[in-house]
């Protein structure tokens, strides 16, 4: 069966929704407590039936997870001339990198306050705070290309997956 990437990854999460449920149904129903003078009500629980739904669970994302893995070292992304495994890390670095921007733009070139002695201080950044503004905004433009980008390679994109 065909399924774009997209289609893959939305079904992944699913099914680590499915085995986190299983997880908590496990949790609460593996157990109980009762008093010696209670009639005891014992919750339905198989453990072998259990570990068999998580172990299929698992085989499952795992062979999900390598089919987008293989897909996204192959894919292209458009315009930016990297895979999507390649964007994606791009994406990080960029990202992190406007974090530092966002920071360095958000000050004043040139403060002024009183130290702890009471002395008159003067705070100067010793780059241009609106060359780092004008980069940042530049940067987070790029960022919002790239993401469409993935996005796009991931909907138009496909592979084949066995259900």
């Amino acid at each position: 069966m065909k399924m774009c990437h997209s289609e893959v990854i939305k079904y992944i999460k699913e099914l680590e929704n499915q085995k986190t449920m299983l997880l908590h149904k496990e949790e609460i129903n593996s157990v109980y407590v009762y008093q010696t003078t209670d009639s005891v009500i014992v919750p339905e629980y198989d453990y072998e039936t259990t570990r068999k739904q998580l172990d299929d669970l698992d085989v499952r994302i795992r062979r999900l997870k390598h089919i987008l893995s293989v897909a996204n070292c192959t894919v292209e992304v458009e315009g930016f001339g990297v895979t999507i495994g390649e964007a994606l890390v791009m994406l990080a670095q960029y990202q992190n990198k406007a974090q530092t921007l966002e920071r360095m733009a958000s000050r004043q070139q040139k403060i002024q306050s009183s130290s702890f002695a009471g002395k008159m201080e003067i705070t100067e950044c010793n780059y241009d705070v609106a060359q780092v503004a004008r980069d940042y905004e530049k940067l987070r433009l790029v960022i919002s290309k790239l993401q469409v980008a993935i996005d796009r390679a991931n909907l138009i994109n496909t592979v084949e997956v066995d259900l």
